[in-house]
């Protein structure tokens, strides 16, 4: 059974050794085998795992939701669970479309009113939007005079 270092292994899926040890610590990644000399040698099944995790991330999922559904597929658990999983991630995600979707409309309304000539002290359209906060996002808990500083 051929198996990879943790080099080979970062190598191979694309990210750093220190993710891997990362992932091992917060429980997503199994504990490899060990050689006598004490070195990580890592089976094709935790490639395959590896690459999920690297998915899920690259999907919105947060670690803790990778080990939910990790905790669910090694121990043959119920569908149910991982759908509910990936309904709630859903409606983040069309959460964050809807908010997206409103940044792209002001920066865009805002760059057409910019000339991007003069200085910067006679206003500027995009610095005024974001400080006006028109987005719907949550508020952020500072005073406006405090961009002044």
């Amino acid at each position: 059974m051929k198996t990879y270092s943790i080099g080979q292994l970062a190598e191979r899926c694309g990210i750093a050794t220190q993710a891997i040890r990362y992932y091992e610590q917060e429980r997503l990644m199994p504990n490899p085998q060990r050689t006598e000399s004490n070195y990580r040698r890592y089976p094709e099944a935790h490639v395959a795992r590896l690459r999920f995790i690297l998915q899920a991330k690259q999907w919105g999922f947060t670690l803790d939701e990778i080990r939910e559904l990790l905790i669910l597929q090694d121990a043959n658990g119920d569908r149910a669970q991982a759908k509910r999983i990936a309904e709630e991630k859903l409606v983040k995600v069309r959460e964050q479309l809807k908010h997206l979707s409103k940044i792209e409309s002001v920066l865009s309304k805002t760059l057409s009113e910019c000339s991007g000539e003069g200085p910067m002290q006679k206003g500027c359209p995009i610095i005024e939007a974001v400080v006006k906060n028109d987005v719907a996002a949550p508020r952020i808990a500072c005073k406006p005079s405090m961009l002044k500083a």
